[in-house]
């Protein structure tokens, strides 16, 4: 894909209490159902591992079944080596993912890089889509990949304690 047969949705977040250790440990251990829906527990409906990231993020695939503006719609979602993907960083913390089509190719791609800032991270969410992707989809993703990132400091400094003692 082409920059030109792309668009951009860039979003920034601020995470009160969250650290980037705890983002880190937390890309690896969305482990079942229960703990995927605790992101965002109206949009996120399913989650399993394809290839487990035992051995590492780059590689895995997971499964997930997320509401994005009332359209059930499930995805693969493979982790990147953040070195081969057509999206530059600035933050010191990066994962990315491309969501594959039936053929493991990457159909869209997604950023989240963040650092330390005073009192938790700094974040930010870029998504790589298809050029010609309806606007009421980009809104409705917008809105969605807030509503998710607002929710970690809900849960994510306590079961980062518990987990981690």
């Amino acid at each position: 894909m082409s920059k030109s047969e792309t668009v951009d949705l860039v979003v920034d977040h601020e995470l009160q209490g969250v650290t980037p250790k705890m983002l880190d440990w937390w890309w690896g251990h969305i482990d079942t159902t229960e703990r995927y829906k605790l992101w965002h527990p109206k949009d996120h409906k399913s989650f399993k591992w394809e290839v487990s990231p035992k051995k590492g993020h780059v590689g895995a695939v997971h499964l997930v079944t997320e509401d994005i503006g009332g359209n059930p719609t499930t995805l693969r979602i493979r982790q990147e080596d953040p070195s081969s993907v057509p999206i530059s960083t600035t933050y010191s913390h990066v994962i990315v993912s491309s969501v594959l089509d039936q053929d493991d190719r990457p159909l869209s791609w997604l950023v989240h890089e963040y650092e330390e800032m005073q009192n938790g991270t700094r974040m930010r969410s870029t998504f790589r889509l298809p050029a010609g992707v309806p606007r009421w989809f980009i809104e409705s993703l917008r809105k969605h990949c807030q509503e998710e990132m607002a929710n970690l400091p809900k849960f994510l400094p306590e079961l980062y304690k518990k987990e981690n003692k």
